[in-house]
């Protein structure tokens, strides 16, 4: 007869041995679980700070161009050929943000009403608050060559110490009108060379374009909008490089920049390629928000552009 106390200890030896087992399943399992679920993420939270750091920093290239265009359409001497003297003289743009600005046009010694040349500077000084509660700082410096806007005239913008929001903006931005003719709605080549935007934490983002670009100009300047193709690449602040391609036409609105304090697209598509992703963005139907739609392999998700990414 076995006795009573063997069948006990036994008895809880197996015991332990099936818990022991039990546990080691649940944790097998619970492993297995999460990384299943990181598998199945597609669009990540990594995937959708990359989407806002390359929309922001394309917001801050296409405002420094929307700057640049209004002063130079704001003046006849960049037209006619004008009358300045040596030192330059004082114009005004009827712009909310140009209103704490300096801004000052001398006309080139060899500058005609058949061929204009000159230099206009805009200067923010050491900090100029516009409406919007947006702090710029240094200096936008545009050279033209030829009369503005018509064929193949010529707009070259440099960057001096120029900061928006503590944000330092670099790059040279050469815009080549590509218009047959006097058109309404004239088009451009815009490049953009040494485009760096620099954060106060001193992270970066790189970025390089070739894009053209028509002005849909309206009777109210506020209206006026961008419609934008072509393509882009630079290194976000994480350091990935990245790709940029137009697929669907990127409507600008100067309203929207107005109201939403970033000068991003409010319609059209574009695909972002990373290392090993590719990201489609959608900017909606003209709203007047910062929300873009992106999609990855079948997954969907709703993203809200800040403009400190």
């Amino acid at each position: 007869m076995v006795p009573l106390r063997f069948i006990t200890n036994l008895s809880i030896l197996l015991y332990m041995k099936t818990t022991r087992n039990v546990a080691w399943g649940l944790l097998f399992a619970l492993v297995l679980l999460f990384s299943c679920s990181e598998n199945d993420v597609k669009i990540s939270a990594n995937d959708e700070t990359v989407v806002e750091n390359e929309a922001t920093t394309d917001a801050y290239f296409e405002e420094v161009d929307d700057l640049s265009i209004l002063a130079v359409a704001s003046d006849d001497a960049t037209s006619t050929g004008g009358k300045a003297g040596s030192a330059g003289r004082k114009i005004n743009i009827n712009d909310k943000r140009f209103d704490c600005a300096t801004v000052e046009i001398v006309v080139a010694d060899d500058s005609t009403p058949e061929h204009p040349k000159g230099t206009i500077t805009i200067d923010f000084g050491d900090g100029c608050e516009d409406k919007r509660g947006n702090v710029r700082t240094g200096k936008i410096i545009i050279t033209y060559d030829g009369r503005r806007f018509f064929p193949g005239s010529q707009i070259v913008t440099a960057l001096e110490e120029y900061t928006i929001n503590d944000i330092a903006i670099e790059g040279t931005r050469t815009v080549t009108n590509l218009s047959e003719s006097l058109e309404s709605n004239p088009k451009f080549n815009i490049v953009l060379e040494g485009g760096k935007v620099t954060w106060p934490d001193e992270t970066f983002a790189t970025r390089e374009s070739d894009r053209t670009r028509e002005w849909v100009r309206a009777a109210n300047p506020i209206n006026d909008e961008w419609h934008v193709d072509g393509s882009a690449s630079g290194t976000n602040r994480n350091g990935v490089s990245y790709t940029m391609e137009i697929v669907e036409t990127l409507v600008y609105k100067r309203e929207c920049a107005v109201i939403n304090r970033v000068f991003m697209a409010v319609q059209g598509v574009k695909v972002l390629t990373t290392e090993n992703r590719q990201l489609t963005i959608d900017y909606g139907d003209g709203d007047c928000d910062r929300i873009v739609t992106i999609t990855s392999d079948g997954e969907t998700r709703d993203v809200e552009v800040r403009g400190d990414v």
